[in-house]
């Protein structure tokens, strides 16, 4: 098994070890099973079939993706979640709704960054910096 080393905000440390004592399993063990768990869903969404390679995208596609932007009505619900999980404990149902919409404007940034880089690698845009 590799190892990482993170950077981990102290809350998430906490509810890990909260999670870990209650179950009696260290917090390493936790973190790898979450991952485990949410990473078929990973594997699943970046399925060349759904996303193909940005080399095999044209140049209205690539631009298209650079621009992308989270649909307003789910980017607006994600931000009602979050803030409202600041402030008290949010449903199972929303909690997984919260996962959901996360999983999304991470792919969507993933694979905007992807089009950006692309952009840039065929003079379609200049590079951001």
């Amino acid at each position: 098994m590799a190892q990482l080393t993170l950077n981990l905000p102290d809350s998430l440390v906490e509810h890990v070890s909260y999670l870990g004592q209650a179950t009696h399993r260290d917090a390493e063990a936790m973190l790898v099973d979450t991952l485990e768990m949410m990473w078929p869903a990973w594997k699943g969404m970046l399925n060349r079939d759904i996303f193909p390679p940005m080399k095999s995208l044209s140049e209205a596609e690539v631009l298209e993706l650079a621009s992308l932007k989270m649909d307003p009505l789910q980017n607006e619900r994600l931000g009602d979640l979050q803030a409202r999980g600041k402030i008290t404990e949010l449903t199972a149902k929303e909690q997984f709704e919260l996962l959901m919409l996360i999983h999304i404007y991470q792919i969507g940034l993933l694979r905007k960054s992807e089009s950006l880089a692309e952009a840039v690698r065929r003079d379609l845009r200049k590079p951001l910096s």
